[in-house]
């Protein structure tokens, strides 16, 4: 095994992620290569990875987001086999090792991931459902989260997969064309698992391997307010261009005025009301929909 965790390169995307890294790092096996990917320009981060004997590769590339954070990383990834995680993930002692022996276990795997806790208990939020065809097409444009109380006792085919810990093959991601890098953050891992189903790849969940999620972690606790403006206003640009990708003119068109309209009138009845916080998500909402609109590109950015 020791010689299948020196063919794993292991990516982490960060954006001025904190101490909570630190915890992630020491949970990781040692390979030959581990890229960490910073869209900032994170002294503290620098100064931490330092401390690890990790064979750490440490790339600045700017806040780009994450679906070019992780095609830049996988095209200077060393090895076929790639374990693409986050900052506020801890894994399990044999989590990485399992996950790497569920790939002689199957045919035709294109995504393999580990079982998701949060604080120690099982997350509810494992998979997402797409009501996805055999043939990879969508019948349901709204992804529905599989709410399941207890843990799975075996290795489960799901529809798609958040992007909280993944293991892939460097040549699969390199058929599919990697991840959609329209796309800043939010539905990019679903945008990777419609891509995988539709070139027929199993996406498979391994009940053996096991991390730790703290959820929205990655990241200082003074930064909070600027992250939660910035998660807002990307989810509802991706949610808009995830949806005209995937659907006709008209339904996008229902879709886009439905949305506009609530962010508008939600906008001005909070501030109405002196409801200050949700007076500005509401208007950063409805932001977001113009941009969509007139500018076309995921551009809003958090300032230091």
């Amino acid at each position: 095994m020791m010689e299948t965790l020196l063919q794993l390169s292991i990516i982490i995307p960060t954006f001025y992620p904190g101490n909570i890294i630190k915890k992630c790092l020491e949970t990781l096996p040692k390979t030959n290569d581990l890229i960490i990917v910073d869209n900032g320009n994170d002294e503290e981060l620098k100064n931490t990875i330092e401390k690890f004997d990790l064979n750490i590769r440490h790339f600045k590339i700017g806040d780009v987001g994450l679906s070019k954070s992780f095609n830049f990383a996988v095209k200077k990834a060393k090895n076929e086999n790639i374990l693409i995680t986050q900052p506020d993930v801890t894994f399990a002692s044999n989590a990485i090792p399992n996950l790497l022996e569920a790939l002689k276990k199957y045919e035709n795997i294109g995504l393999l991931a580990p079982l998701i806790y949060e604080q120690n208990e099982y997350s509810q939020f494992n998979t997402l459902d797409l009501n996805l065809k055999k043939n990879g097409q969508l019948t349901n444009l709204t992804p529905k989260q599989k709410r399941l109380k207890v843990a799975p006792d075996g290795d489960c085919c799901v529809e798609a997969v958040n992007a909280t810990t993944m293991l892939l093959k460097k040549s699969i991601l390199e058929k599919i064309n990697g991840w959609d890098e329209n796309i800043y953050t939010y539905l990019e891992d679903l945008d990777l698992c419609i891509k995988l189903r539709r070139n027929n790849f199993q996406i498979i969940k391994v009940s053996n391997s096991k991390v730790n999620h703290i959820g929205f972690g990655s990241h200082k606790k003074e930064n909070t307010h600027k992250f939660e403006i910035s998660r807002n206003w990307h989810f509802t640009w991706s949610s808009l261009y995830f949806r005209k990708k995937y659907t006709s003119k008209l339904e996008f068109a229902v879709f886009f005025i439905k949305n506009i309209s609530k962010y508008f009138f939600k906008t001005i009845l909070n501030g109405f009301i002196f409801r200050k916080q949700k007076t500005i998500l509401n208007f950063i909402r409805l932001k977001a929909c113009i941009n969509f609109i007139l500018i076309k590109k995921s551009n809003y950015r958090i300032r230091f």
